[in-house]
């Protein structure tokens, strides 16, 4: 894997934008361009800044190409009776928020894993996992764990599932209905206010504005010694 592969691999697993990962390594967003055009490779500063920024970068593989990208992750597993191991990255810096009195994620928060989920057999689709909170979706616990798998193609999403929407000002778990031009959102907390209008108010979100959008799973929930898992399927 060449120089341009693996920045191209960076941008890729760590979900940024160009401009993001060039800010967050310190140094100009150009230099990225370079790298993934062949003007430049990766100097040694170049090589410090990303791992400093990005510690679970395995040094070896950006060096080099060879071997794994990612060091070796604490893992979690979900389910003790699970037979088969699935590996998903865990962002629990990052989260998505049902909505409270139209509060939403920032995006702006973590967009690298901290650890690795086990799965097992519960969500073999699974891409990834992420905290949920607030109280507009009633079917999630607040703080639980969403099993979230992306979608590539728009095409795909069925109306009436429930799905993460992140665009490129927040992240928001949401109940969605096809309109021509994007999405409508709604809520399943159906709590008004005294004069009978929805507290949680569906909204629209324009294709154009949508960053990534995930399917939800199910989720997971820790209590006590036990573990809880809900699948949507």
């Amino acid at each position: 894997m060449n120089e341009k592969e693996r920045i191209e691999e960076l941008l890729h697993h760590f979900r940024m934008e160009q401009k993001d990962f060039a800010k967050k390594c310190g140094f100009r967003p150009q230099v990225v361009s370079d790298i993934k055009f062949g003007k430049c490779g990766f100097s040694r500063t170049i090589y410090d800044k990303i791992i400093k920024a990005f510690p679970e970068v395995n040094k070896e593989w950006l060096s080099t190409g060879e071997g794994e990208m990612l060091n070796d992750f604490p893992v979690t597993k979900l389910a003790a009776d699970a037979k088969t191991r699935h590996l998903i990255p865990f962002y629990d810096d990052a989260r998505t928020i049902g909505g409270i009195n139209g509060r939403t994620a920032n995006v702006n928060d973590a967009q690298y894993p901290t650890e690795f989920i086990d799965t097992g057999d519960w969500f073999r689709d699974a891409t990834e996992a992420m905290r949920h909170y607030g109280d507009s979706m009633i079917e999630y616990p607040p703080g639980c764990i969403l099993a979230m798998k992306e979608v590539q193609d728009f095409r795909l999403i069925v109306p009436g599932k429930d799905y993460v929407i992140e665009t490129n000002e927040y992240r928001v778990t949401k109940k969605v209905r096809l309109k021509e031009d994007g999405l409508r959102a709604y809520s399943t907390n159906e709590e008004k206010y005294d004069d009978g209008e929805l507290i949680h108010q569906p909204f629209n979100i324009p294709f154009v504005l949508i960053r990534r959008i995930y399917e939800v799973l199910g989720y997971v929930v820790k209590k006590g010694s036990g573990t809880i898992v809900h699948s949507n399927k």
